[in-house]
């Protein structure tokens, strides 16, 4: 069973990223790095949202607060369920239980596909403040929406080895659909970030 790392020091998690060990993965990983992104782009807004110069968006500053600090949290939810999740689907298929593997095999494949629509939002979300967002805190908003981008570009790899192996064939080209779709869309959101010029 994992660690719960929630509770546990940043470095210990790392190190047993490091450790000859199926978890912390690379699911879980990305949910970290997820959680991070949020955590950088709330920082920013944050500042900016002091300041009296942007008093006319605060009420969009204050949404998107309020959006990055939850989706920071479930992105941290997202990395322990992660972890359950490979963990019941490794003990299933040693079960020869072929009803629990379906169960396993379908909440394995739903954690990334979580991961990678909470990182869309998230993507979204810093688009739509890019232009409200003060220039000095403007490369941390553009590096959360690159760590959002490669968090969900993780995520996706675990997603795209479970859903090859899904019985359900028509089902899993529907989550394979909707998981390109999410990606580009958030690829879009990201580009926008990362080219904005902010005003000096």
């Amino acid at each position: 069973m994992s660690k719960d790392y929630l509770a546990l020091p940043l470095a210990e998690f790392i190190a047993d990223t490091a450790l000859k060990s199926p978890t912390p993965g690379g699911g879980s990983v990305a949910a970290v790095v997820g959680a991070m992104a949020a955590a950088l782009g709330h920082m920013a807004l944050a500042y900016t949202a002091e300041k009296p110069a942007y008093a006319a968006h605060a009420e969009r500053l204050r949404r998107a607060l309020a959006e990055l600090q939850r989706s920071s949290g479930d992105f941290m939810r997202l990395m322990q369920e992660d972890m359950a999740a490979y963990e019941e689907y490794a003990a299933a298929r040693k079960s020869g239980d072929a009803d629990r593997q379906r169960v396993a095999l379908d909440r394995a494949t739903a954690v990334p596909l979580e991961m990678i629509a909470l990182a869309d939002a998230v993507g979204a979300n810093l688009d739509e403040v890019k232009a409200c967002t003060n220039p000095q805190l403007f490369s941390d908003l553009q590096a959360a929406a690159i760590l959002i981008a490669a968090a969900a570009r993780a995520a996706a790899t675990s997603a795209v080895v479970n859903l090859k192996t899904l019985p359900d064939r028509k089902e899993a080209e529907r989550l394979d659909d909707r998981l390109g779709l999410m990606l580009a869309r958030l690829s879009r959101h990201c580009d926008a970030v990362t080219h904005y010029q902010a005003a000096p």
